[in-house]
């Protein structure tokens, strides 16, 4: 139970420094939340889980707030086209954009687990 406590405290601190950092335009804050989690986080498993889930709720529920307000959907179209890809009304970038913040995310976790089994190694 305690630790289900801490994973909820650290996944929302996490999610709050990265939808603040975002607002600001500081998008590598988010592998930095990654690798304290990554260092805070045992067992290795678990932290990839929160940290994923940490990047990509960090970056896809400002995206869906900013849908109620403004074209969303029309703006990654547009982006869509610019790219190449088949018009989906914007959903391939959108979803693109929630699995880069996850993947930042998770790379920083990465590093630091790996990072924290080198003293071992040596």
């Amino acid at each position: 139970m305690r630790t289900l406590g801490f994973c909820l405290l650290l996944g929302v601190s996490g999610l709050a420094l990265i939808w603040l950092s975002g607002l600001v335009g500081w998008w590598w804050v988010t592998p930095l939340v990654g690798v304290l989690i990554g260092i805070l986080l045992r067992p290795a498993w678990l932290a990839m889980v929160v940290s994923l889930s940490v990047g990509g709720l960090g970056w896809g529920l400002p995206l869906a707030l900013l849908a109620f307000t403004a074209p969303v959907g029309r703006i990654a179209a547009a982006v869509e086209a610019v790219f190449g890809l088949p018009a989906t009304s914007g959903t391939i970038i959108i979803l693109l954009t929630v699995v880069l913040g996850g993947v930042l995310s998770l790379v920083g976790t990465w590093v630091a687990i790996a990072a924290r089994r080198l003293p071992a190694m040596a």
